[in-house]
């Protein structure tokens, strides 16, 4: 990860306590389109999204996620939040040694998630209106659906700095509440998980972690 990305990002810095929640399926769902229009599989999101056409090798590496965040601000506090599969059972352990405070809930018979948006939204409002100073610390969401918008203006009414990190394509409501947007898609490939084959254009993933890859599949 490379160094400043606060400078980057333009995000102001100052003491306090930075609070971090991601919603890992929904970051690592929209992750895998804006890849697969980075790598040119398809012209726009509404080709990927017509098509179905994913970049599916693609990966989110949970040690480069805290890295950035760390970088925005620190001391951090960040939870994950997900549902656990069979598929995905060890990959929140890999979550929790990156530093993550993990959240995770079971998925329904249907094979859906339950409960993982209202499950952030209820930290949040914990966190933020028992422990939280509104003059000191900061908010950050690492999320992009619209259903985070009522929270969000409601802690920006409460004067709190709230920062969204999220792909460009993020709910234009919530891009709208917050107090600072700004976009992860030039750190697609600085947040993936493994490095580029520039042999053969293939992704190479190292085995030393696992990513939020399986956390919404």
């Amino acid at each position: 990860m490379p160094r400043h990305a606060a400078e980057r990002l333009d995000i102001p810095k100052g003491p306090l306590v930075h609070l971090a929640y991601v919603d890992c399926s929904n970051l690592f769902i929209e992750a895998q389109k804006v890849s697969a229009v980075a790598r040119g599989m398809a012209p726009s999101l509404a080709a990927v999204n017509h098509r179905h056409a994913s970049d599916f090798a693609y990966r989110l590496d949970f040690h480069r996620l805290m890295a950035l965040l760390r970088e925005v601000d620190d001391p951090l506090r960040a939870a994950a939040f997900g549902s656990i599969t069979d598929a995905n059972e060890t990959l929140w352990s890999h979550a929790q040694a990156a530093g993550f405070d993990v959240q995770v809930v079971e998925r329904g018979a249907d094979g859906r998630e339950k409960r993982v948006d209202t499950g952030v939204v209820t930290r949040i409002c914990r966190d933020a209106y028992r422990l939280a100073d509104p003059d000191r610390d900061r908010i950050t969401l690492v999320a992009g659906d619209g259903d985070y918008e009522p929270l969000v203006r409601q802690l920006v009414a409460d004067r709190f700095h709230v920062t969204l990190l999220f792909w460009a394509h993020a709910s234009r409501e919530l891009q709208q509440a917050v107090s600072h947007f700004h976009a992860l898609d030039p750190y697609i490939a600085e947040l993936a998980l493994g490095c580029r084959d520039t042999s053969g254009g293939k992704d190479i993933h190292r085995s030393r972690g696992q990513s939020c890859g399986s956390a919404g599949g």
